[in-house]
């Protein structure tokens, strides 16, 4: 049965989406989820902070929050170019440490449209995503992963 567009995903599912939020921490919210996912798709990457914020659509500071959470669980690592006037940083996700595996797990659902929307919902506790009852959102619109 086809589900409408705001309606919530299966209970099974988001069960499912629970556990594997279980086994990764580090995602809290969308922008951990969609850099993470955009890290996946581009596991070694040459980029300035400014730039991998403006590729997955949020501001530097949530950006920079999930960098460090990931660098501190042990899924990126990140280096400085050799050229000290250049602020570009060589970016590589790393997914053979400890939560690697959920994240690994997290990440075949996270990469389609309909598990992105599951995750998110079970994010957000459930609630819908738009509305008094929703939570708070600092960039409500739609973000293009590369």
């Amino acid at each position: 049965m086809a589900q409408s567009p705001g309606s919530s995903p299966p209970p099974e599912t988001q069960d499912q989406v629970q556990r594997l939020l279980a086994r990764t921490p580090v995602i809290r919210g969308p922008c951990e989820l969609d850099l993470l996912v955009f890290l996946h798709r581009h596991p070694r990457t040459l980029l300035t902070n400014e730039q991998l914020a403006a590729f997955v659509g949020y501001d530097m500071k949530q950006v920079a929050g999930a960098i460090e959470a990931f660098v501190a669980a042990g899924l990126l690592a990140r280096t400085q170019t050799s050229n000290p006037l250049h602020a570009a940083r060589m970016y590589l996700l790393v997914l053979e440490s400890p939560q690697g595996k959920g994240v690994r797990a997290l990440l075949e659902p996270a990469s389609s449209r309909q598990g992105r929307r599951s995750i998110l919902h079970a994010l957000s506790g459930g609630r819908p995503r738009s509305g008094p009852a929703g939570p708070t959102l600092e960039h409500p619109r739609l973000h293009a992963i590369a």
